[in-house]
């Protein structure tokens, strides 16, 4: 491959990375400072495919299999995410202070991410973030999620009743509504 070729397929994967991270605005807004606020509300997102009837399955940071099913009869809030995305790195704390807050209410929340456990616990001691972070066995896309960060929000039988796309303040009063009123 040539240099101006491998420059060119460079650039492609770039802004292919580039727009999976973080929503995109359907338009321009008029009023740039309403564009600049710093929690805007993640956006409904198609439901993800699951790749078996059970759901997605995942690991723990030592790698014992994790399923949808070792939930059965609680509500899970999946967040996928990866650390190289920075609005999923910026919602992390307010999925944890959410967590905290529906903690009573019979949810779980997880924070899932394709990468390697060794990625993942590395990221996780660097940033000094906790939480109850899982590897997803398989790769992201696979589920149908091709925006980072997106969220899932399962039933107690591990149906999943809506999603959401980009990040959010989840602890705030509008999601937690969301969260806890899906339909």
């Amino acid at each position: 491959m040539n240099l101006r070729s491998t420059t060119i397929a460079s650039a492609c994967l770039l802004a292919l990375l580039l727009q999976g991270c973080g929503k995109t605005d359907p338009a321009p807004a008029a009023n740039t400072a309403a564009t600049a606020a710093p929690e805007a509300a993640a956006t409904p997102a198609a439901q993800p495919d699951a790749t078996a009837a059970k759901g997605p399955s995942f690991q723990d940071l030592t790698g014992k299999p994790v399923t949808l099913a070792d939930y059965a009869g609680k509500k899970v809030f999946v967040n996928f995410w990866a650390s190289w995305c920075a609005p999923c790195i910026k919602e992390i704390p307010s999925i944890n202070r959410a967590a905290a807050a529906l903690s009573a209410e019979n949810y779980v929340f997880l924070l899932a991410s394709d990468e390697s456990l060794d990625v993942i616990k590395n990221f996780l001691l660097d940033r000094g973030f906790t939480g109850n972070f899982v590897k997803l066995n398989g790769y992201v896309g696979g589920l149908g999620v091709d925006v980072m960060p997106t969220s899932v929000l399962y039933d107690e039988h591990g149906a999943v009743v809506r999603s959401w796309q980009g990040a959010s303040e989840w602890d705030s009063a509008e999601m937690l509504a969301q969260i806890r009123n899906p339909q």
